[in-house]
């Protein structure tokens, strides 16, 4: 007995901790309005088992910190079509039975409610059950959503026109609203079709503010703001889009969504919301690969800019001298190192002796090998053209095609056939051979950056594995994600690069990307500087709000270029990339080039800033004649960087709010020398800000901050 006693008491206080953390998060079920609840002390959805009207949807979305009420009545749910029949949770089709619910405990502390709808007979929902996901979080007003969907038939059912969260909701003004689209940096009015470049959409009412977030790949993302309807929708592209989604769903199949997010946001400045509620979101629970690593890239350098394909093995070698003590951590040996695209075997004249010697000489020197492939571009020269040519993507004629742009070589290969099994071997071999520690996948697979024909894109034909373009676009992007996640679970050290090329658009980045990638190569800016320091700037600015910046990798400025200072400072607002001829480099050029990585790398080890961007609504889009910045600052530990560039303006001196720091603290700023430049109130910085002074134009300043308040 005294055993027992013993054995329970042990039981009772290691469930105690688990319990105190997660009782914050409620999920319950209430018998006698028979609905289920979801919340946190920050909000609460509810949603409706209607019995009555063979029905299930949300009948509840409120603020509890506002006390505002968002739902309006008339939500679907879901919406799409099984062989072209609407398929909708509202009471007004009366399509689904309830079957039952589960509560499961998710990752940080968080609850997913799971929710058996099973269609009714004598409806077109008859031969399908669904599986919806709601999952919450402690610390946040978010509910994250995702189905499943599951053919019961005898027969193949199309499925199309998916949008899995689709609800009515008002931030007070409805189609009067401000929307933020395109990064969150653009303001349009309802009705509003959000698509390629738009993982996030703000809308901004009266009385309410929300986000709606699509985790969905590449250029099949869509979330509509009061476009079709007074909904919400947020799903893959309709059947009239370019790039619309379609899925034939075989006899018993499981076909799972992709995720999607709403988040209630309380700030008064649309750029803290994105900077606040959704970073907070994207950086603790998405689940970003990058920031699942106890150490991330902070100084790359890769060749393309100025040597193009003129690269060889001697030619590394000394480039990998050069930047000895200049803080580069990885050398990425760009295109030209290989004989055909397709083969991906080295050079036999450039690196007679293979690609081993050359990295291992960058392992010498203290930096990691790094090097760029494509995934499915093959010459049609190559071996494995040759003999895998049936395997090309067509073109809708039949022939195989270039999808990378408007020319016949290097053909685009089809990842959905045995070429996958060929190149996936391929790589695994050339990188576990090498020691290969980043890895840039370049090249088309699915659509060109380039050619803006929507008919040059996908492969025309149809297979075993997929029927036409629409859906072997789809079914493309899930396999290129599988193949990172196999490639980050052999090689976990491994950088993994996907270009914008290889995703399928110009500058296009999203959650998707980030969840299976570490980095997204998202543009080339070759400009010198000061236009170049600018161009690099003004991308992280635009996309920052939205996407981790971290997450980017935005080339070309070249380090031996004049003023190269404000490029690399400029750079430390993304994952800094730097190129150009370091042989140029002097011995005080180095060494500034160590000094600044030096203490960027001291302040990523204090205060993680490369898990942080902001901008607020105090650092402008960067423009030639004004002054502009970013802070990485980390509002939990309450320290990090801030950066700040005097363009072409004619002002010497500026004076800045601080936004992300706390009224009652005190913050120590220091330069890069780690000299104290001024002590200051949080207060005085939030409501007086920080004078600063650049002497002259095109040049920069960056600070360090940190409160010097126990925590």
């Amino acid at each position: 007995m005294k055993n027992q006693i013993l054995l329970w008491t042990v039981v009772f206080l290691l469930i105690i901790p688990t319990a105190a953390l997660s009782q914050e998060v409620k999920i319950e079920f209430n018998q006698i309005d028979n609905t289920l609840a979801l919340s946190n002390p920050l909000f609460e959805r509810v949603l409706k088992i209607d019995v009555e009207n063979s029905a299930f949807y949300t009948s509840g979305f409120k603020d509890k910190r506002s006390d505002y009420e968002y739902w309006r009545a008339g939500n679907d749910e879901f919406l799409f079509e099984l062989n072209g029949e609407k398929i909708t949770g509202n009471k007004q089709d009366q399509q689904f039975a309830f079957l039952d619910h589960t509560i499961q405990d998710g990752e940080h502390q968080s609850k997913i409610l799971k929710v058996h709808l099973k269609g009714q007979s004598n409806t077109p929902a008859r031969e399908t059950e669904l599986f919806i996901y709601y999952q919450v979080y402690k610390d946040l007003a978010c509910v994250r959503k995702w189905m499943e969907i599951v053919n019961t038939g005898q027969e193949e059912q199309v499925l199309n026109n998916l949008t899995w969260e689709k609800i009515r909701l008002d931030p007070w003004g409805g189609f009067s609203a401000q929307i933020y689209g395109n990064y969150g940096r653009d303001i349009y009015k309802a009705p509003y079709a959000g698509g390629k470049d738009d993982p996030a959409i703000l809308v901004k009412g009266r009385k309410g503010t929300f986000i709606a977030g699509n985790e969905a790949p590449g250029v099949m993302k869509y979330i509509g703001v009061y476009d079709n309807s007074n909904d919400i929708a947020i799903g893959l592209n309709p059947s009239n889009h370019d790039y619309a989604f379609k899925k034939h769903l075989k006899r018993g199949e499981i076909f799972t969504t992709p995720h999607s997010f709403i988040i209630l946001s309380t700030e008064e400045k649309p750029e803290e919301c994105f900077e606040n509620d959704l970073a907070k979101y994207v950086r603790e629970y998405m689940g970003v690969k990058l920031f699942q690593r106890e150490k991330r890239p902070l100084f790359c350098y890769n060749t393309w800019t100025p040597f193009r394909r003129n690269i060889n093995a001697s030619m590394v070698k000394e480039i990998a001298d050069s930047l000895v003590g200049t803080g580069v951590e990885y050398l990425v040996m760009d295109d030209g190192w290989q004989d055909y695209f397709g083969d991906w075997n080295p050079h036999k004249e450039k690196f007679p002796d293979g690609l081993k010697p050359v990295c291992d000489h960058i392992r010498a020197k203290g930096m990691k090998p790094g090097l760029w492939i494509s995934f499915a571009a093959a010459k049609t020269e190559s071996e494995a053209f040759n003999k895998y040519k049936e395997h090309a993507v067509k073109d809708k004629d039949g022939n195989p095609v270039n999808l990378h742009t408007s020319g016949s070589n290097p053909i685009t290969m089809n990842i959905l056939s045995p070429w996958y099994d060929y190149i996936k071997e391929r790589i695994f071999t050339i990188v576990e051979e090498n020691g290969i520690e980043y890895l840039k996948i370049d090249f088309a697979m699915v659509k060109s950056a380039y050619v803006m024909d929507a008919k040059h894109s996908g492969s025309h034909d149809s297979t075993a594995l997929y029927k036409g373009m629409e859906e072997f676009l789809y079914l493309s992007y899930v396999k290129l994600m599988g193949f990172f996640d196999e490639l980050g679970e052999a090689f976990p050290e491994l950088i993994i690069d996907c270009t914008f090329e290889l995703w399928g658009d110009w500058h296009i980045i999203d959650y998707a990307l980030i969840k299976h990638a570490d980095v997204d190569w998202i543009s080339n800016f070759g400009a010198a500087p000061p236009q170049g320091s600018r161009d690099v700037r003004w991308l992280s600015w635009h996309h920052g709000l939205v996407i981790p910046s971290s997450c980017m990798i935005i080339g070309n400025q070249q380090m031996d270029a004049e003023n190269h200072e404000f490029s690399f400072i400029s750079n430390l607002g993304y994952t800094p990339i730097m190129l150009g001829d370091p042989r140029n480099l002097s011995v005080e050029e180095k060494a500034w080039y160590l000094k600044y990585y030096n203490w960027y790398r001291s302040m990523d080890e204090e205060f993680e800033v490369s898990k942080f961007y902001q901008t607020s609504d105090v650092f402008p889009e960067p423009k030639a004649s004004n002054w502009d910045g970013f802070a990485r600052f980390n509002s939990e530990k309450q320290g990090g960087i801030i950066c700040f560039f005097r363009n072409g303006s004619p002002e010497e001196t500026r004076r800045f709010i601080v936004p992300w720091v706390i009224s009652d603290r005190e913050y120590v700023v220091k330069n890069v020398d780690g000299a104290p430049v001024g002590i200051f109130s949080g207060a005085d910085l939030l409501q007086d800000g920080f004078q600063v002074t650049i002497d002259s134009r095109h040049t920069a300043e960056v600070f360090s901050i940190a409160t010097t308040t126990v925590l």
